[in-house]
């Protein structure tokens, strides 16, 4: 029912619309402009974004070809070169994309592919029938009457006057010199006082003095002949000295050894010689005690044909002739009374000689006092402050023991004030 009601509404309108009498020309314009002028408010009400949105595919208010306008400051020739190169191979996924292209690809290839026509001036039809009106215009339906004639316009000569003015621009330049402290190449064989002058202690001679080659010898010790004695004697010798700045010091070696038997040197607890056999370590050689306790452990001192020695033994039972009474018994080459029983000290054919490695023993003896040159660089022992050289001396018989350090400082440097013009040095060139 509702779609009859429709459809007898729309034949009402157009009988009224075929009501109206349109006899001339003016007529069907002015019915035109009414019904243009009753629908342009609803109409131009349609036509917005929301709109365009809604019915156009990819509508928006700023086409991403905007960016190629700048102002009108920015050249799009080749914008639309780059388009047109690209549309000769695009395919959209849709024919709505596609639309784009086409246009482009119709326009790029138009010009080539329409219909080309030779207009012959001469016979042509639009040409040949407008040649009478072009000479001779006369009366024109339509038109008022024209008649063609020659004007003669007479613009007078334009005259530009222009001048051209040279000046010389000076130039404000600036530039800096530098002061700077220069000081002379540096150099060694002074004494700076990298070494504090007298600032040694020791328990042996001491001498610090040039060798006149820019060098100070410093020597520990007298360099003669048996002033020590002994067998298996050890004389521990220590030298302390200062030092104030150990950047100043530029040589610091052990350079003689002069001894009679052996002789260890240690430098700041670091040992850097043992002579003349080389080693680890110079000391007699004593084995280690062996504790009896006197809870469990009787120790007594016998006596033989080869001497006198000790004997333990478990406490209570029998036992050997002099000896402590019980089983078990040990003979020891001497024993001494401690708190809770005895240390004891085993027999041990080593006892007495000198040990300079792990392995190594030697009698003490070696009937020959040393002179040796070395060349033994200290340097990286020493440090600021107090500085400690430890020298021991192993005789036998009679013996002897020194040693010499050669030391080296670097010299005072001359300093003095320098410009530097090498910034300026350029534009003085220029200004001359």
């Amino acid at each position: 029912m509702k779609r009859v009601l429709s459809i007898a509404a729309m034949l009402a309108a157009v009988g009224v619309a075929s009501a109206q009498t349109i006899t001339t020309p003016a007529d069907a314009f002015n019915a035109g402009k009414d019904f243009a002028n009753t629908g342009k408010g609803v109409a131009g009400g349609k036509i917005n974004g929301a709109t365009g949105s809604n019915v156009l595919p990819y509508y928006s208010t700023t086409a991403p070809e905007t960016a190629n306008f700048q102002e009108g400051r920015n050249l799009i020739g080749g914008a639309g070169t780059n388009k047109q190169i690209q549309c000769e191979t695009y395919k959209a996924p849709n024919a709505f994309q596609q639309q784009e292209c086409d246009a482009v690809n119709f326009m790029s290839k138009n010009p080539t592919q329409r219909p080309k026509f030779t207009i012959d001036k001469q016979t042509d039809p639009i040409l040949t029938g407008s040649k009478g009106v072009i000479n001779n215009p006369g009366s024109i339906p339509g038109a008022s009457t024209q008649q063609c004639r020659v004007e003669r316009v007479k613009n007078p000569a334009t005259y530009i006057t222009e001048t051209c003015t040279e000046t010389q621009t000076l130039e404000n330049l600036s530039c800096k010199r530098v002061l700077k402290v220069a000081c002379d190449p540096e150099r060694d064989g002074c004494d700076q006082g990298g070494i504090v002058p007298n600032s040694w202690a020791g328990d042996m001679a001491t001498s610090f003095t040039p060798d006149g080659a820019g060098n100070y010898i410093l020597q520990f010790g007298t360099i003669a002949d048996n002033y020590w004695g002994g067998w298996g004697a050890v004389y521990d010798r220590n030298l302390t000295f200062d030092i104030r700045d150990v950047g100043l010091i530029t040589r610091f070696a052990l350079t003689r050894a002069a001894f009679d038997d052996w002789l260890m040197v240690k430098v700041n607890g670091n040992l850097v010689y043992v002579g003349p056999r080389g080693g680890d370590r110079l000391e007699i050689y004593s084995p280690p005690p062996v504790f009896e306790s006197s809870s469990t452990r009787s120790c007594t001192q016998t006596w033989d044909d080869w001497g006198s020695g000790w004997q333990c033994s478990d406490t209570g039972g029998g036992g050997w002739w002099g000896g402590g009474g019980g089983g078990n018994a040990v003979s020891y080459q001497s024993c001494t009374a401690v708190g809770g029983g005895w240390n004891c000290t085993t027999s041990d054919y080593r006892t007495g000689m000198v040990q300079y490695c792990a392995t190594c023993f030697s009698g003490p003896e070696l009937s020959t006092s040393w002179n040796f040159g070395l060349n033994i660089d200290v340097k990286p022992y020493l440090k600021n402050g107090s500085n400690t050289i430890f020298m021991r001396t192993i005789v036998a018989g009679g013996g002897e023991g020194a040693i010499q350090l050669t030391t080296r400082q670097l010299c005072p440097r001359n300093c003095y004030d320098q410009w530097d013009n090498s910034q300026c040095a350029p534009l003085e060139q220029r200004a001359q």
